[in-house]
């Protein structure tokens, strides 16, 4: 026993409080990632817990040499040496697999060290003094794992590439380094030394683990990012499918107005026609008459309907020509006077980009309209190769941006459209001083 030796006993309580922490770490990794890999992880850090516990429950507690209680307690600490090799072989063959798939062609390795280590406990329940005894089995067990182990190992270092796998190497190279110094100490030193490489095991597993949480914060992190991006992805192609959507809606519908509505109108306003010329009174005439001026205008008013339902001008026209036409057709009301300058006038975008802008533009206009009482409108469209900016103002009265703003259905479109696309909108506005509305979208 060694009740006085304080180096042994405070390595293990410093090695029992890392791997705690180590454990609850591993833990809470289990659930964020719901992945079983770090079950196995969890399990390795539990075993080695209680393999610390046992030697030094072996080395300091009431456990005589040569006493039966002491045999069991060795064949407890082999039992759990083992127990927490196998546990690390499997976290780390299926970390390798979670992380590539292509590493399942390591199963058969893998099922045969578990066959082999259910072999060894078989072996130890059944001739318990002869696994504690012969030196010989002792040495050769430890062999076949460190020979197993290997062929996880060259995998590792021939993928030291990957970030993830040179983690996964430092922790195992230091971990083999420990346990081939424990071993040749047990062989060695296994009558003079009364640490028999407990403590070699101990730096091992610190080293070791400070590199699996070096792996796990990195995995944690890059993991985290890749459920962002999947999220956004997912969101900017459910914004795409309801721009199409919207489009081919808009298409049903002025092609049925066109099609079905127009045809029957047209083909009444025909009929009138036949009857004005076959009535004789004065009066039934002119009510003929105002029928058919009706239907005309109704006619008129369907097909300019029809046609900006189904024109596909966001798609064939660029940027500036587009805001160019908005502008245009507020200047024809004569409320506001309107000023628009495009840097690029050759910039190309895609279909979503030019239709958030159109979209904002639309709805400045008509916010401007109805809230602003504004004189005047000035736009500003730029753009380079990483982002297109566009900057709308006008002179009303502004409102209090302190204010939840964002209450207006438009002006929460306006940012939902312009976050979908990576974008960012910035309103400023004070009261009596007018609106500043920026969008800038990045380009890829």
């Amino acid at each position: 026993m060694i009740l006085n030796d304080p180096f042994f006993i405070g390595i293990c309580f410093f090695t029992i409080g890392f791997l705690s922490l180590v454990g609850f770490t591993s833990t809470y990794l289990m659930y964020f990632f719901k992945a079983q890999t770090y079950r196995y992880y969890s399990l390795y850090i539990l075993t080695l817990i209680l393999f610390i516990i046992s030697v030094y429950m072996k080395d300091t507690g009431d456990f005589p040499l040569f006493s039966h209680r002491r045999n069991v307690m060795q064949l407890v600490v082999d039992g759990m040496q083992m127990l927490s090799a196998l546990l690390f072989c499997s976290f780390i063959y299926h970390a390798m697999v979670l992380h590539d798939p292509k590493y399942q062609k390591l199963k058969n390795i893998y099922n045969t060290y578990i066959v082999l280590t259910g072999i060894y406990f078989v072996i130890m329940f059944i001739f318990p003094d002869f696994v504690r005894k012969s030196f010989l089995f002792f040495t050769v067990s430890r062999v076949v794992v460190y020979f197993i182990a290997f062929f996880f190992y060259y995998q590792m270092i021939i993928n030291l590439k990957t970030v993830f796998f040179r983690y996964l190497f430092f922790a195992t190279t230091f971990l083999f380094v420990a346990g081939l110094m424990a071993l040749w100490d047990s062989i060695v030193n296994a009558k003079t030394s009364i640490y028999t490489g407990f403590h070699y095991l101990c730096f091992g597993y610190f080293f070791e683990n400070a590199c699996f949480i070096g792996a796990f914060i990195y995995k944690y992190f890059i993991v985290d990012k890749e459920k962002q991006e999947v999220e956004h992805r997912h969101k900017v192609q459910l914004f795409t499918t309801k721009l199409e959507m919207q489009q081919q809606t808009m298409d049903y519908i002025g092609k049925e107005i066109h099609d079905n509505i127009g045809q029957k109108l047209t083909l009444a306003s025909l009929y009138t026609q036949l009857l004005e010329h076959d009535s004789e009174s004065v009066e039934g005439k002119d009510k003929i008459e105002n029928v058919s001026l009706l239907i005309n205008q109704s006619l008129s008013e369907m097909r300019e309907l029809s046609k900006s339902l189904t024109d596909n001008s966001i798609e064939d026209n660029i940027i500036c020509k587009l805001i160019e036409e908005e502008c245009e057709r507020v200047r024809k009301l004569n409320l506001i006077a309107v000023k628009f300058n495009c840097t690029n006038k050759n910039i190309a975008l895609d279909y979503q980009t030019k239709a958030v802008l159109i979209r904002i533009t639309q709805e400045f206009f008509q916010n401007s309209f109805k809230h602003s009482e504004c004189k005047n409108v000035i736009l500003q469209l730029q753009a380079n190769t990483k982002a297109v900016e566009l900057e709308l103002v006008d002179d009303g009265k502004g409102f209090d941006t302190s204010t939840n703003y964002t209450k207006g259905i438009g002006l929460k479109n306006m940012k939902k459209r312009v976050e979908m696309l990576e974008g960012t909108l910035l309103i400023e506005s004070n009261l009596n001083m007018g609106t500043k509305i920026t969008v800038r979208i990045p380009l890829k």
